[in-house]
């Protein structure tokens, strides 16, 4: 506990170090800042005004998102331009990567590249994830509260996700979540379950669940991991609908993930879920399983169905194909 005050302290003053430096100079600096911002290829340039101004940023940006935020190299920033020039060649943007790489070494913080996007002619940009250097004593922690109807394979996927190994057929990955004999002999959930999965700070998991009883070690994952996310797995039965409400209420998840059985579309308490995401503005994403099973038009029309649902509750239904999808729909997630 004390280890943790004294992150968040630090974290602290690090935010307070950014913001008082130069302070008797900050008006200047920010009017400096709205007058020229910094376009597509200030990176090739190298001129140490532009890359001081990006390093500042990235660390803002960093303070913003609690130690890891996005960067698209080959834009501009903060451009008064109309029409600004988006992208880079092949050779300018390999050169950028490089004093971006520079920058991100004086920060410090660790960068990975996520994918790299065609624009118009041979132009090129790259999306950038950046993360606060590892340590033992800190991690960002996502909780994600995990909702839909019974039988939705809301268990099942978290067996699967946290413990590295695929289902049976016969429920085997669900096992590993209950708690409760009458859960397992009805392969329900009844309880507020929970569940952790941590990346490193590039992004791959670190989950090692143990070789012969299969138990993750908690402890372990924590001083591994960059990055945890936390699993409230959640009951989707009706008569287990106020534990379902302890949980969103109780727990205070980040995020809402309610699933839906592509054989079954939306039934039960799928609906009763959505709106209580939605009534505690809790950011909801949903995910769509047993798709193996279920014969094609049956998935059209259930899909068709969601789109309908959530455009009923005045969002914007983005389907994510790729990895632009997951950028796009990451980005976009905190606004409403």
């Amino acid at each position: 506990m004390d280890r943790i005050q004294e992150s968040q302290q630090q974290k602290a003053a690090n935010l307070c170090g950014l913001y008082a430096d130069g302070d008797a100079d900050a008006d200047d600096a920010e009017k400096d800042q709205q007058k020229r911002g910094l376009d597509a290829d200030f990176l090739v340039r190298n001129v140490p005004e532009d890359v001081e101004k990006y390093l500042i940023h990235v660390k803002k940006l960093l303070m913003e998102g609690e130690g890891e935020c996005l960067v698209e190299l080959g834009v501009p920033i903060n451009s008064n331009s109309k029409n600004p020039r988006t992208g880079l060649s092949e050779e300018q943007l390999q050169e950028a990567v490089v004093v971006h790489e520079k920058i991100l070494q004086q920060i410090p913080a660790v960068g990975t590249k996520i994918e790299r996007r065609k624009q118009q002619g041979n132009m090129f940009t790259e999306v950038w994830l950046i993360r606060d250097p590892p340590t033992e004593k800190d991690f960002i922690e996502a909780r994600v509260a995990v909702v839909g109807n019974v039988d939705a394979g809301k268990s099942t996927l978290l067996g699967v996700l946290t413990h590295s190994a695929l289902d049976d057929g016969r429920g085997t990955a669900r096992t590993k979540l209950f708690r409760h004999k009458h859960e397992f002999e009805s392969g329900r959930t009844s309880s507020v379950g929970n569940d952790i999965l941590g990346f490193d700070v590039h992004g791959n998991v670190v989950n090692k669940p143990d070789p012969h009883n299969h138990n993750l070690d908690w402890v372990q994952i924590g001083s591994d991991c960059s990055k945890l996310v936390t699993f409230i797995d959640l009951a989707g039965h009706e008569k287990y609908l106020k534990t379902t409400i302890f949980g969103m209420t109780g727990h205070m998840p980040d995020y809402t993930m309610l699933m839906i059985g592509a054989n079954m579309g939306i039934i039960g308490t799928t609906k009763e879920h959505l709106s209580l995401a939605l009534s505690l503005q809790v950011p909801v994403y949903l995910v769509v399983t047993k798709i193996d099973m279920c014969p094609a038009q049956v998935l059209e029309e259930t899909m068709k169905n969601i789109s309908r649902l959530v455009r009923s509750a005045k969002k914007i239904p983005i389907l994510v194909k790729n990895m632009d999808d997951v950028v796009h729909a990451a980005v976009n997630f905190p606004s409403k």
